[in-house]
């Protein structure tokens, strides 16, 4: 019983420790001299991976220990992944004599394959989207996870998640270094640096040739470790182009990345695949080979955007993309277009909708006859004129999302018919009606104020 109390009390004891961290640091973050630094070459500060400094994300950083006695040392599970099956020691894991993690509360590196992983916590994790914190002792484990939730996992565990995580974290940091990181190394390259001394830098991996630059003071002494980070990934990313050699025809990061870029590229591939492609079933795949040729074959006729937008939401209901959830036009049951008289829940990726002044709502099954409306309704029996509309809605093709008809852009002339034949194709941006109407053989491009009752009533003709 007494050894329980010491146990529970130990528990406590560690979560309130965690609770009161310095809220100020970053919590992965600890000073060099706190920083058990493996290894021995001038870049021994940074993530040969990566280049990020060690100490800065010391409690999630992994190491290898070779056997001809080097060290590898990473900012994180994520680097270590990424050397193991796709770099420097792909095909080479027989080199290897162990591979360590930091546990958090001795700052000690320990056994990773012995340590307890706490998967998933509030705390932000390094390089991944689920964070991933190693502890030597199942109570700290326990307590960290008390304090800040996530799963208890072995070694072997929290590896295989990063794994499969590894093209979605990877699209992270793509993401976080291409709207931010680029842009002030761009900068501080052009401003700060020897430009030709850099461009001359013979550098095997991040970390060498940041620990180069900073050395060498090829920008300057006076830079701080974030402007050395930019200025090394504008050269090793941008300028020697490597991220795309690395990962640009690895096709899973690449949905990732537009994923992440689009906010409706994945809504765009389940309204396709709703649309044209239903046939195409999660049975059909396993790899994105498999599924590139399902989608050749059941809809040959997708122009190449449409099927990245498709391949896109697919492979997410394969394995765990998900699309934002739509907000679409609601349509009861039992209205019917004023227009033609068809129901109009019938055809909800169609729907459009709009309330007069005198609070009279009225469902279109698509923007063609709610402008037909809107432009004549007197030849539909109601006495309206077009200043009576106080809301107006359409639906967005690809997102199935409503929007404000009076923002929305509309392509005229297209190869997709609506419920009513003809149809004015609605979107949200001018980009995506741009792109359909390449895909598609539209004709116009219109702005709501530009549409003219000529032209809708001419669609019938």
């Amino acid at each position: 019983m007494f050894k329980k109390l010491a146990i529970l009390l130990m528990l406590l004891l560690t979560a309130v420790t965690f609770a009161h961290a310095n809220q100020n640091k970053m919590f992965q973050s600890v000073s060099v001299k706190e920083a058990t630094l493996l290894q021995e070459s001038d870049d021994k500060m940074y993530c040969p991976n990566c280049g990020m400094n060690l100490p800065k994300f010391y409690k999630t950083n992994h190491a290898v220990k070779l056997k001809d006695g080097s060290y590898r040392q990473y900012c994180s599970i994520y680097c270590l992944v990424e050397e193991m099956e796709l770099t420097v020691l792909k095909g080479k894991h027989d080199t290897i004599e162990n591979i360590l993690v930091v546990d958090v509360t001795s700052l000690k590196f320990i056994d990773a394959k012995k340590a307890y992983y706490v998967v998933g916590s509030s705390v932000k994790g390094t390089m991944t989207m689920t964070s991933k914190y190693a502890f030597e002792k199942i109570e700290d484990a326990i307590a960290f996870e008390q304090t800040y939730g996530g799963e208890v996992k072995s070694f072997d565990e929290a590896y295989k998640i990063a794994l499969l995580d590894f093209a979605k974290d990877t699209a992270l940091v793509y993401d976080n270094r291409s709207t931010m990181m680029y842009k002030n190394g761009e900068k501080l390259f052009n401003t700060k640096c020897d430009k030709n001394a850099i461009e001359k830098i013979d550098a095997h991996t991040m970390g060498e040739m940041k620990a180069i630059i900073e050395q060498q003071k090829l920008c300057g002494d006076d830079l701080n470790d974030g402007q050395l980070q930019a200025i090394m990934l504008y050269v090793w990313d941008v300028k020697l182009d490597n991220f795309e050699k690395m990962y640009g025809k690895n096709d899973e990061i690449q949905l990732y990345i537009k994923s992440r870029k689009d906010a409706n590229f994945l809504k765009r591939g389940e309204n396709i695949h709703q649309r044209v492609c239903k046939s195409l079933k999660t049975d059909d795949f396993t790899t994105l080979q498999d599924l590139k040729k399902a989608i050749d074959s059941k809809c040959p006729k997708l122009k190449d955007d449409d099927k990245d937008a498709l391949m896109g939401y697919m492979w997410g209901q394969k394995g765990g993309i998900k699309a934002t959830k739509a907000d679409p036009i609601i349509v009861p049951t039992d209205a019917k277009c004023p227009v033609c008289g068809m129901f109009v829940a019938k055809y909800p990726k169609w729907a459009a909708y709009t309330k007069l002044n005198d609070g009279k709502e009225f469902y279109y099954d698509g923007s063609k006859d709610m402008f037909k409306f809107i432009f004549d309704a007197k030849s539909y029996h109601h006495q309206y004129t077009k200043d009576d509309f106080a809301i107006i809605f359409v639906t967005d093709y690809y997102t199935l999302d409503k929007i404000e008809a009076k923002k929305a852009f509309f392509v005229v002339g297209a190869s997709v018919y609506g419920p009513m034949g003809r149809e004015l194709i609605p979107f949200k941006t001018k980009e995506d009606a741009v792109a359909f109407s390449k895909n598609y053989n539209g004709k116009q491009i219109l702005t709501f104020d530009e549409v003219t009752p000529e032209l809708v009533f001419g669609l019938d003709k």
